[in-house]
C-alpha cells in the first residue's frame, strides 16, 4: 500500500474512533471503537484467552455434570442480581448492553473473562477465591465493571490505532525484506517475512499499551463493582471484611495478583490517594439473599 494510501487510511480510522471519545463520570477521557468493531473484537480476544488460558480442568469430563454444582448455582443467582443492579445504577446501560450472560469455564486457575456485549466467563478455580457470596458477587461486579465503562471498546480503539501506526511508520518490514533479499532467493518469502514482522511488532506494541490502561481501568471496574454492591446493601469495608480468611496470592498469576491489590485498596488503613469506597446501605457481609 503506497505511503499516502497508509496516510489516508490511518487518518480515517483515527477520525472515525475519535468521534466516539467520551468523557465518562470516572473522571477521564476514553477514544473507544465503534460498538460493532468492539463486539467483533473483544470476542475474538475473549476466545483466545479461554483458549490460552491454563489447562483444562478433567474434574468434571461428562457433558452437564457441572450443572448442578455449588459453584454453578451461586453464579446462576448472583449474576443476574447484579446484572439487575448494574440496569438500576446505570439506567442508559440498556441501550447499549441487552442482557448479561454469565458462563462459568472449567480451567486450572482463577480468572474471569468479559467482552463488550454483557458475556461474563468465570473460571471455575475462582470458587476457591470465593468462600461466600460477598467475595464472589466483588470478583463478578469488577468483570461486568469492565464492560459497563467500555473498557473493551477502548482496549479495541487503542489496538486499532496502534496497528495502524505500526503499518505506516515501523521499518522492521523494510528491514526483514533488505535482509530476505539480499540473501535469500525467494520474494515470496521475503514478503511472508516482512508481513509476520509487521504483525508481530503491531501484535506486541497493541498489547503494551493495553497493558499501560489495566491500573485504570482496574480501578474503575472496582468503583463500578462496589456501587453494584452498594446497590444490594454492601460496602468496602465488608467486602474487604468478607475477603479477610482468603489468601489471595495464590496462585501467583497476573489475575490474582490484580484482584489482590483490588481488596487491598477496599481497607481504610491500606487504601492510597484516590479511593473507591463508595456510599454504602448497610454493614456486614452476611449474603446476597
Amino acid at each position: 500500500m503506497p505511503a499516502m494510501n497508509k496516510l489516508s487510511f490511518l487518518l480515517c480510522a483515527c477520525a472515525l474512533l475519535g468521534g466516539c471519545a467520551i468523557a465518562p463520570e470516572y473522571g477521564r477521557t476514553q477514544l473507544t471503537a465503534p460498538a460493532p468493531v468492539s463486539a467483533v473484537y473483544s470476542e475474538m480476544n475473549l476466545q483466545l484467552s479461554l483458549v490460552t488460558a491454563a489447562g483444562e480442568s478433567l474434574r468434571c469430563p461428562q457433558p452437564g455434570c457441572g450443572a448442578s454444582e455449588p459453584f454453578d448455582q451461586r453464579i446462576a443467582w448472583i449474576g443476574p442480581e447484579l446484572a439487575k443492579a448494574a440496569y438500576q445504577v446505570f439506567p442508559d446501560l440498556g441501550d447499549r448492553i441487552k442482557g448479561f450472560e454469565f458462563v462459568v469455564a472449567d480451567k486450572s486457575e482463577p480468572g474471569t473473562l468479559s467482552g463488550s456485549m454483557g458475556r461474563i466467563i468465570i473460571l471455575r478455580p475462582v470458587s476457591s477465591l470465593s468462600p461466600n457470596d460477598v467475595t464472589l458477587a466483588f470478583i463478578v461486579g469488577r468483570e461486568i465493571g469492565h464492560v459497563i465503562a467500555k473498557h473493551h471498546e477502548e482496549n479495541t480503539a487503542v489496538s486499532l490505532i496502534v496497528s495502524g501506526l505500526v503499518q505506516l511508520l515501523i521499518p522492521a518490514a523494510n528491514v526483514a525484506r533488505l535482509f530476505t533479499n539480499a540473501f535469500l532467493s525467494s520474494g515470496a518469502f521475503a514478503n511472508f517475512a516482512a508481513g509476520a514482522s509487521v504483525t508481530a511488532t503491531s501484535f506486541i506494541g497493541s498489547r503494551l499499551v493495553v497493558t499501560s490502561y489495566r491500573p485504570v481501568q482496574r480501578d474503575e471496574a472496582d468503583a463500578i463493582a462496589l456501587k453494584l454492591l452498594s446497590h444490594l446493601g454492601f460496602d468496602a469495608p465488608a467486602v474487604a471484611a468478607a475477603f479477610a480468611s482468603v489468601n489471595l496470592k495464590l496462585p501467583a498469576t497476573d489475575w490474582t495478583s490484580g484482584l489482590r491489590a483490588s481488596v487491598e485498596r477496599l481497607s481504610p488503613q491500606r487504601r492510597p490517594g484516590r479511593s473507591v469506597l463508595v456510599d454504602s446501605k448497610a454493614g456486614a457481609p452476611q449474603g446476597l439473599d
